[in-house]
């Protein structure tokens, strides 16, 4: 699966090139891979999994928008991980404990994610009246706006 990834990160590589640095384009083409992902999954359970109306969890009614977006984090937060240590910023790992800081700070990069994401979602929805996958869109580019700069200043920076 990494030399597919590689493949094809090299391949259209030449057509970012001249705009690019080579990092910042692993991270966009790999976050927007990861990212669909994430979107698939929201759309996938709010509008065919789970009921409209919500669901009810020892009497705390949470939205079947908020669900949904838990779910997709939950499962995109180990691909995400994967993609952007392995293609994107290619941090050489040499002991247990380094990737498992690295993971760390990872997660608390992507919790800050998904909190910027559903406030940013909630306003468009609440407020705005923005239908939910439109305005999962929306929050997740301006998320991932902010991601980058964390995970590139803060989770992988690598060591001199």
């Amino acid at each position: 699966m990494a030399k597919i990834i590689t493949f094809f990160l090299n391949l259209f590589y030449r057509l970012f090139r001249k705009f690019l640095p080579y990092q910042l384009y692993a991270y966009l083409a790999v976050g927007a891979l990861n990212t669909i992902l994430n979107i698939v999954i929201f759309a996938l359970c709010y509008h065919f999994i789970l009921p409209k109306a919500g669901v009810s969890i020892m009497g705390v009614h949470f939205e079947s928008y908020t669900i949904s977006l838990v779910i997709a984090f939950l499962i995109t937060v180990p691909t995400g991980f994967w993609l952007a240590r392995t293609f994107a910023f290619e941090v050489g790992v040499t002991e247990k404990t380094d990737s498992s800081k690295k993971l760390i700070k990872y997660f608390l990069v992507v919790l800050q994610g998904l909190g910027t994401d559903y406030l940013i979602m909630k306003t468009l929805i609440v407020v705005f009246r923005v239908e939910p996958t439109l305005a999962k869109i929306i929050s997740t580019v301006i998320a991932l706006s902010i991601n980058y700069l964390l995970q590139k200043y803060f989770t992988f920076v690598k060591k001199k």
